[in-house]
């Protein structure tokens, strides 16, 4: 091997390292911008009040563990995380029951118009929820249930459903429609096509479409807000009750912040093999 070739190797290897290097960098950068947020959550909710005050804000710190002492300490707060808990999975399971059947009726069968049908379920999504939660609020007063954890997985189980029926149609479109033909050539029912072919298949998409619904009713916040009382709140409203005329308890309100965060961040990590399966399932051949 001569010398121009060895020298030429050479280089190719330092800029193949430098594209390397310059690549992680950015990567680095990028996903520090975006986790800056979440890095300040969590730290915040580790400082002391004087240290959660700071400026500039202290990057070293004495950790405490006060702020959730405080928070756990809260009258009913494992009530309220109950409450989240109750109205995320209820809702969700609702949401699955009834939305999954409809979407499979709007992907499979033979229907005059899917796509307007579809977008009349998508539209309750679109809407503003406030638009429907004034009126629903004089029906659930009138009804003497204003206060109580029924009108709120009422409420996120009409934001489930146009979620899964928007969703699910498109994993159903995926699967081979010989399938379904070879089934009803045996003389199975629409049904046991469904049951017994179709969700087995659609597992994985179920899930995907489960955890985006169970994300959104923990996380929600204006209906929670306007339905609840003091027995029936949720995490995210019960976060506020860290900001008071005295002031914003940023320490505690961190940590509560931090709390609601967790569980979702760990249900994600359990099940993200069903989670990726089911958007490799929907995703768009081409």
């Amino acid at each position: 091997m001569t010398r121009e070739a060895v020298d030429l190797h050479r280089k190719r290897v330092i800029k193949r390292t430098v594209r390397r290097i310059l690549f992680w960098l950015v990567l680095a950068l990028i996903l520090m911008f975006f986790m800056s947020p979440l890095i300040w959550l969590v730290s915040t909710s580790f400082k002391n009040y004087i240290d959660a005050f700071a400026m500039p804000p202290k990057i070293i710190f004495t950790p405490t563990m006060e702020n959730y002492i405080t928070v756990f300490n809260k009258a009913n707060f494992f009530n309220y995380m109950k409450n989240s808990i109750i109205c995320a999975v209820i809702p969700t399971a609702i949401g699955i029951v009834l939305g999954v059947p409809c979407a499979y009726s709007i992907a499979m069968l033979k229907l005059k118009d899917p796509k307007k049908l579809s977008f009349f379920f998508l539209s309750a999504r679109i809407a503003p929820p406030i638009m429907s939660l004034l009126p629903l609020y004089i029906i659930f007063s009138r009804a003497g249930i204003l206060g109580e954890k029924l009108p709120i997985i009422i409420m996120y189980t009409l934001m489930c459903i146009p979620i899964v029926v928007w969703l699910m149609p498109v994993y159903f479109r995926e699967l081979p429609v010989e399938l379904r033909e070879a089934a009803r050539v045996d003389g199975c029912s629409e049904f046991r096509v469904f049951w017994n072919i179709v969700l087995p298949l659609v597992r994985g998409a179920i899930a995907a479409t489960a955890i985006y619904c169970i994300i959104t009713c923990w996380n929600e916040f204006l209906i929670a807000l306007v339905l609840s009382n003091k027995s029936s709140q949720t995490l995210p409203v019960t976060v506020t009750s860290f900001m008071t005329f005295q002031g914003t308890q940023w320490g505690p309100l961190t940590a509560a912040g931090t709390i609601i965060m967790v569980p979702m961040l760990l249900f994600g990590f359990i099940i993200q093999k069903s989670f990726a399966k089911g958007l490799a399932g929907g995703a768009v051949k081409g």
